[in-house]
């Protein structure tokens, strides 16, 4: 009787396993209209455009192109010879993630080596090819999303001193979120007495497309032309909020080092300074726009239509009754947030390639779905 019963608890045990990790694993081309049609899905039948999707795809934007039919480094198979079928997608398109982690390793190899989780959310082709998100990778991205904040306490010398991009960026995105709070002398009183002080805040972490976040609890001093008045809003801080945006803050500040998509005029990307002999972050030149303006916008609609889709996709996995759900408010508002940061970073990279190859093609709002679907 012990061994039967002994028996069936192993037997629970493994059918609980087994759901849980059929759960983990949240199917986004299927669920989402959204995410039928890729970039390079849409790309297949057109092979020379897809190799210099691909080239585009596998290096950062202010890098200089590569011949797409180059030998690739490190034993990679030669793009030239890929077809859309061939070869491993995320060892192609999510090359710059993999030596962004690389570079890190050099600066930071305790703290780089939490950003494995990152790099292993990418690791094969279920979440390039196939759209399938595991939320378990996902649950470990947020997880060193904390031990960063944890491990660098933000000091603000000691991440002056890092010479990396991420680094640098992480840096000026926190301070801009916090509001980049300094204090200035009030004008010299007529009557004489005490001169006082007052702070005055930015507005925000401003990302690429010109979107801005404010740590909720912050009242705002914004002065931009001597006279102008003061305009003050402050809300409620919540765990929710703080966590979620620390979230977006920090993978905002790593794709933006891995895929340097030139960013709007007043992103906060573009108020850091650099080093002299460091490559600033690319601004888009509206003189010589890599892709035409409504294209630009049709990559910001899709990018910021997937975060939507995403988030709330995985908003309703992770608080549902299934094995992956949570019953932590603050963890899931965090896990859907990072999910849907993520979708809309690889949207921008992505579209900003897809557009670059085909910005001979008329792009119009009125297409067929198999040019408005949206990568992820």
């Amino acid at each position: 009787m012990t061994q039967r019963r002994s028996a069936c608890t192993l037997l629970t045990a493994i059918g609980l396993l087994t759901a849980g990790c059929g759960v983990s694993l949240l199917d986004l081309r299927d669920q989402l209209d959204l995410h039928r049609v890729s970039f390079h899905d849409k790309l297949m039948a057109k092979d020379a455009l897809t190799k210099e999707f691909l080239a585009c795809t596998r290096q950062a934007h202010d890098e200089p192109k590569t011949d797409p039919g180059v030998a690739e480094p490190r034993g990679a198979p030669p793009l030239g010879t890929l077809s859309a079928d061939e070869g491993r997608w995320s060892d192609l398109v999510f090359r710059p993630i993999r030596t962004l982690v690389e570079q890190l390793k050099a600066h930071r190899p305790t703290q780089a080596d939490s950003l494995l989780a990152l790099q292993e959310l990418f690791a094969d082709d279920a979440f390039l090819r196939d759209r399938r998100l595991d939320l378990r990778k996902l649950r470990r991205v947020i997880d060193i999303v904390r031990q960063w904040h944890a491990h660098v306490d933000f000091d603000e010398d000691a991440l002056a001193q890092d010479p990396s991009r991420f680094a640098r960026l992480l840096l000026a995105y926190n301070k801009a979120y916090f509001g980049n709070v300094q204090f200035v002398p009030e004008p010299m009183p007529p009557g004489g007495g005490v001169r006082g002080v007052r702070k005055v805040t930015s507005t925000g972490f401003i990302d690429r497309n010109g979107n801005a976040w404010a740590f909720p609890g912050l009242s705002i001093d914004i002065q931009k032309d001597p006279g102008q008045r003061t305009h003050v809003s402050a809300s409620s801080v919540d765990s929710q909020r703080v966590s979620a945006d620390l979230a977006r803050v920090f993978l905002e500040a790593f794709f933006d080092a891995a895929f340097r998509v030139p960013a709007v005029h007043g992103a906060t990307a573009l108020q850091v300074e650099w080093k002299s002999s460091e490559q600033p972050y690319p601004e888009f030149d509206a003189d010589r726009a890599p892709i035409p303006f409504d294209a630009l916008a049709r990559v910001t609609r899709d990018a910021l239509r997937a975060e939507a889709a995403v988030t709330s996709l995985v908003g309703k996995t992770v608080r549902g009754g299934s094995a992956f759900g949570t019953n932590n408010e603050t963890i899931a508002a965090t896990m859907e947030t990072a999910a849907g940061v993520i979708a809309k970073k690889l949207a921008e990279h992505e579209g900003l390639c897809y557009f670059q190859v085909t910005q001979g093609m008329r792009v119009t709002e009125d297409a067929p779905n198999t040019d408005s679907d949206i990568a992820l």
